[in-house]
């Protein structure tokens, strides 16, 4: 049985740091990956494209959807690409989510 995938978003504003999933884990970083929709954020698959690949990463939901279009990259081409940029992306992710979700004090890199 699939689930819904509106059933897997989480809003940045309710993201700890305890919700990122340990980058061994492709199982867990795919669903991380898909609790963010880049499409519905930025409003079009070309806007969320852009965005990603600008690499602006200066906000929760520029990381995030970065994540969501690799993954999306990935599943397409059948490869597991989107590993590394959520190995890279998680330190960003980290301080993103202390900045502003106010998290500092779970830090751990």
């Amino acid at each position: 049985m699939e689930r819904d995938p509106a059933s897997m978003l989480i809003e940045s504003s309710r993201l700890r740091i305890e919700d990122l999933p340990d980058a061994a884990d492709e199982g867990a970083v795919a669903d991380f990956s898909l609790s963010f929709n880049g499409y519905q954020h930025f409003g079009s698959f070309h806007a969320a494209a852009d965005a990603a690949e600008a690499q602006k990463r200066e906000t929760l939901n520029d990381l995030r959807n970065e994540l969501f279009m690799a993954f999306r990259g990935s599943r397409h081409r059948m490869d597991d690409l989107f590993l590394e940029t959520y190995r890279e992306l998680l330190p960003h992710l980290k301080q993103a989510i202390a900045r502003e979700n106010g998290g500092a004090a779970a830090i751990q890199t």
